[in-house]
């Protein structure tokens, strides 16, 4: 359960941590437009945003396919003590498996396609939502799962109307670690796997020798991330967060 607080502060959102994230954003900007300016190399922008569409399509579909599986295993992992007992550490040391290894295999049998890159995310993503998932659960409070069942909340009930709304702190902040993750890994796959997409195309830029393009290019796929990170996951973490008690 080493994810439950590893980014605690970070990810809640300290009003120092606030500036940082918009000194960083600025920086990151300046730093595309002084590139521009001294290189004064056109940037390909249809290209870019194809291929940033292309990389965000397949994180998002393995981000839903992670959180579901995260949310299964997750709540099957402490059902009963000894399925905690043999499961838990069994997901431990699967997470340390290496995602690329499976790579060459999946190439091999999709082909150069966006399922090969899409199940190589899910391996990548799925650690953090469900490490969060866990530790959500052992955390909650017996007094309150025993008032949700006193007042009916039984079955899907007792999931729907009590756990989902429990766990979404954990959710959200382990999705935020999964969302970084993922961007991390898909460059590499999409490189090796050729499949198109940001990696793909960055990677057509190292090769070709476009030093001053690839550097423009990485800086403005930052950019993006960083403004999805601050319209979405930011704003959904303070949301679930604030009414929350400090452990």
């Amino acid at each position: 359960m080493r994810y439950n607080h590893r980014y605690h502060q970070i990810v809640h959102g300290t009003p120092k941590h606030r500036r940082l994230h918009l000194t960083s954003f600025f920086v990151l900007a300046g730093t595309l437009v002084i590139l521009m300016a001294l290189f004064r190399v056109p940037l390909n922008q249809r290209a870019l945003l194809l291929g940033f569409a292309v990389s965000l399509f397949r994180v998002s579909v393995a981000y839903i396919i992670s959180l579901a599986l995260a949310l299964l295993f997750g709540i099957l992992a402490v059902s009963h003590e000894k399925v905690e007992a043999i499961l838990i550490p069994f997901l431990d040391v699967a997470q340390s498996f290496p995602s690329y290894a499976l790579l060459p295999l999946l190439v091999l049998y999709f082909g150069r396609t966006s399922v090969a890159v899409i199940v190589i995310l899910v391996v990548a993503m799925i650690w953090p939502i469900l490490f969060n998932v866990i530790a959500g659960i052992k955390e909650q409070r017996q007094d309150q799962s025993e008032a949700a069942t006193l007042f009916g909340a039984t079955g899907w009930r007792y999931l729907i109307y009590y756990r989902w709304p429990m766990l979404r702190p954990a959710i959200i902040t382990g999705s935020i670690i999964s969302w970084g993750q993922a961007w991390d890994t898909i460059v590499g796959a999409e490189i090796i796997a050729a499949a198109g997409g940001a990696g793909y195309y960055l990677g057509q830029l190292s090769e070709t020798g476009h030093t001053s393009l690839l550097g423009l290019a990485i800086v403005f796929y930052l950019l993006l991330i960083f403004c999805l990170n601050q319209v979405i996951w930011l704003p959904l973490l303070h949301h679930y967060t604030k009414y929350q008690a400090e452990s």
